[in-house]
């Protein structure tokens, strides 16, 4: 069904009936211009006249609207997956309206209400869209709201299209303000940037701007350290090599055996894991600069995971993330590097440390592995002498398939607290500790029926282990 479609011809039947004016705006209208085939999702009205009235008539047509913004006539209604919102006009003509835009193709207008439909272009949008520019609406555009800076930068990523002259000056010039503003705001054009980067190219355009030092602490110095016995390149280089490696495995570019992306997809407040996740990949070593020590021509970057997740749990904070997009974001840089010295050890202990580090991170498990993935995967692309990356890469397919074990046994509980009550005479912390004893002996397969574990807790008790 074509919500959009019938609503635009209901707004077209009360206009009609009550009078005002009402106009089709904003991204639905780009979008369209770019691609006639293009299912925007959001839809923008402006409506001059009785907005309470118009209001009250739609409603009569069962549309539910809700007050975003009653003080200044911002209304909100869904209809299936499309998020219909309407305005009152800002000035005394649309035109007035389309100059607080902005950039120009955003300030195209299509007038509804009338004999005929018309669009109102007085900023020549559609001429930019048809040239692949991006132009400031005015000369005040990006000085009056800085974070249209970032909504900008997810334009020229989107659609492949680039700032004019002018605009461009604006940009390198007002990148610095961006942090002055509030940070919901900053921290949701900057997910949305995220959100909208299939080819990983969103760090890349910030810092060519000039605009990622402001948001992201220590990005100047991460350039002018890194070289070292595991990477031939800056530390800054290396972390959006890992970002745009994450981005291929979402794109299917690259492929992980028994990855699922479904587990992406699900979401912490507004956006999806998978946008939290590339972040994560970008940020993991974040902490080198702080960690960096050089000993002659030794250089070293021990501690960088902990001194990383310090930063990053601030670097949320100051910009309003979710709680739990924070924890999960620290989590991960946290323990990237736990998968490599799993690699790295005996793998006659390989089973006993799967069983630690599932059971330490269990929930950030396969976040951690694809961000340990990414990042060798983005270190031995320039620098694998002993082709370490296909066995890494073997590694993680593996400790993957250990993961699904590990979750597959902990749902099968052959034994409850009670069990631990009734024969070991215990309560508290220490029937959870004992569960969690035999929960790993179930997965080192020393343990694999219930009667086996009921054995064991006899064994327990006459030994007084307990």
């Amino acid at each position: 069904m074509n919500y959009v479609k019938d609503f635009i011809k209901s707004t077209r039947e009360v206009v009609n009936k009550i009078g005002g004016e009402v106009y089709l705006v904003g991204g639905y209208v780009r979008d369209k211009l770019i691609s006639i085939t293009a299912q925007p999702k959001d839809v923008d009205f402006i409506f001059n006249g009785n907005i309470e009235k118009f209001m009250e008539e739609l409603e009569k047509r069962q549309y539910k609207f809700f007050p975003m913004k009653q003080e200044i006539g911002i209304y909100r209604c869904m209809l299936g997956n499309n998020t219909i919102d309407i305005s009152l006009m800002k000035g005394s003509s649309v035109e007035e309206d389309l100059k607080n835009r902005d950039f120009t193709m955003n300030a195209i207008a299509i007038k509804l209400s009338g004999d005929k439909v018309k669009v109102i272009d007085p900023f020549y949008g559609r001429r930019s869209i048809d040239n692949r520019i991006i132009k400031s609406v005015t000369d005040t555009s990006l000085e009056d709201d800085p974070v249209r800076i970032l909504r900008g930068i997810r334009f020229y990523i989107s659609y492949g299209m680039h700032f004019n002259l002018d605009t461009e000056k604006s940009i390198q010039k007002l990148g610095h303000r961006i942090m002055e503003m509030p940070m919901e705001r900053v921290f949701k054009e900057f997910m949305l940037l995220l959100e909208r980067d299939n080819e990983g190219k969103a760090f890349e355009v910030l810092d060519n701007y000039g605009i990622l030092k402001n948001i992201v602490p220590y990005i100047e110095e991460l350039k002018t350290i890194g070289k070292c016995a595991y990477h031939i390149e800056d530390v800054f280089t290396h972390m959006n090599l890992t970002y745009c490696v994450f981005k291929d495995i979402l794109n299917g570019k690259v492929s992980v055996k028994g990855l699922g992306l479904s587990v992406f997809e699900h979401k912490i407040g507004e956006f999806k894991l998978r946008e939290y996740l590339s972040l994560a990949c970008f940020l993991h070593d974040i902490g080198k600069y702080e960690a960096y020590r050089k000993d002659g021509d030794k250089v070293s970057f021990w501690g960088h995971e902990i001194k990383g997740a310090i930063i990053v749990r601030n670097f949320c904070r100051k910009m309003k993330f979710p709680k739990k997009a924070e924890n999960y974001i620290e989590s991960i840089v946290y323990a990237h590097m736990y998968p490599l010295r799993i690699f790295k050890q005996n793998p006659k202990d390989r089973k006993n440390d799967c069983y630690k580090f599932f059971s330490k991170y269990d929930g950030y498990i396969i976040e951690i592995l694809i961000t340990a993935y990414c990042d060798n995967y983005a270190t031995r692309m320039l620098l694998d002498a002993q082709n370490e990356k296909v066995r890494f890469k073997m590694f993680i397919e593996d400790m993957l398939k250990e993961y699904e074990l590990y979750c597959s046994i902990k749902e099968d509980k052959i034994l409850n607290g009670n069990d631990v009550i009734q024969i070991l005479n215990i309560s508290g912390p220490q029937v959870k500790n004992v569960l969690e004893d035999v929960t790993r002996l179930r997965y080192l397969g020393k343990i694999q029926t219930r009667e086996e574990a009921l054995n064991y807790l006899k064994v327990k008790i006459s030994n007084k282990c307990i």
